[in-house]
């Protein structure tokens, strides 16, 4: 694929990708050949690296879903990110005056909140023409890779990843409750003797946090087992600390419950809970508690 033809599929977006555009881009890239929809795929990472490069993270900036009057802020994680996939969708013209002038970006309105549909399209056209779910991340997401500082010489090396995606903001007690709990797994000696019956070599877990539809994909690609999830963040709502970590103790369980059956492997060992964690009860049962609350704290006991 040519850059011209790539940046006249990138026109189709009309300038940004997000769930209104994209979908014409997936139809285009549908009509095309798997060779080309990768093709397309890797201009695209190479785009993004590039935009990379530039260091765009300290440069205030502004989005069309700011409310009017906001002060542009620099952008940071997944915000950065979809800022890469804008300034692509914006077109070639304007990518390359960031590229070479990377202050410009400060003087454009962007709309980044669902830019990373422009890498959304590339997966569901493969899904399309092949019938097969993409393997491996998109361009631009990035997979956290197992820490290479584990003791190697031991005959341990790590087997298990985790990354989390996410619209919007995830909550940091998930966050963290996710992250710790992923790296209890990887040093448990019960759970790498159960992955040592897989056939993989090392399992990458991707979690996408937004409220698009629930998804669950897995495939198996050079001796590695990418589990991609999607998962609905209106679960989130209501929730404090200790029940949004048991909700992220909960949902890995369930991510490699699937990998169990997917893999056909024995059960799993019992995943760990983070401390101090709570499971979400019922809003008839929240409800109920809170009424209690009320008439304790006014003196109307029933």
């Amino acid at each position: 694929m040519t850059e011209e033809e790539f940046w006249s599929l990138v026109d189709i977006l009309g300038g940004a990708a997000n769930q209104h555009t994209a979908p014409h881009l997936t139809r285009a890239l549908t009509g095309e050949s798997r060779a080309r929809i990768e093709a397309f795929s890797d201009l695209l990472a190479e785009k993004l690296r590039l935009l990379e490069d530039t260091h765009l993270a300290g440069i205030p900036v502004s989005d069309v879903h700011d409310p009017p009057g906001a002060a542009p802020v620099p952008l940071s994680g997944d915000a950065l990110n979809n800022l890469h996939f804008a300034i692509v969708a914006a077109g070639r013209s304007r990518y390359l005056r960031v590229l070479t002038h990377p202050h410009e970006v400060a003087h454009h309105i962007w709309d980044f909140a669902e830019s990373d549909e422009l890498a959304e399209a590339v997966s569901r056209a493969h899904e399309n023409t092949t019938g097969e779910p993409w393997q491996g991340p998109l361009p631009g997401f990035h997979v956290a890779e197992p820490d290479a500082s584990a003791d190697p010489a031991a005959g341990d090396p790590p087997w298990l990843s985790l990354a989390l995606h996410g619209e919007s903001e995830i909550p940091t007690a998930y966050f963290d409750a996710a992250t710790s709990v992923a790296e209890t797994i990887q040093n448990d000696p019960r759970w790498r003797a159960w992955w040592s019956q897989a056939e993989p070599r090392d399992l990458t877990i991707e979690v996408e946090l937004g409220p698009r539809a629930e998804r669950d994909n897995l495939t198996i690609r050079k001796a590695r087992l990418w589990a991609s999830f999607r998962r609905d963040t209106s679960r989130f709502r209501g929730l404090n600390k200790n029940t949004l970590a048991h909700l992220a103790a909960t949902d890995l369980e369930s991510f490699l419950t699937l990998t169990t059956t997917f893999l056909n492997l024995p059960a799993h060992p019992p995943v760990p809970l983070p401390p101090h964690t709570t499971p979400p009860t019922s809003r008839r049962d929240a409800a109920r508690t809170r009424l209690e609350e009320l008439r304790r704290r006014h003196g109307k006991n029933t």
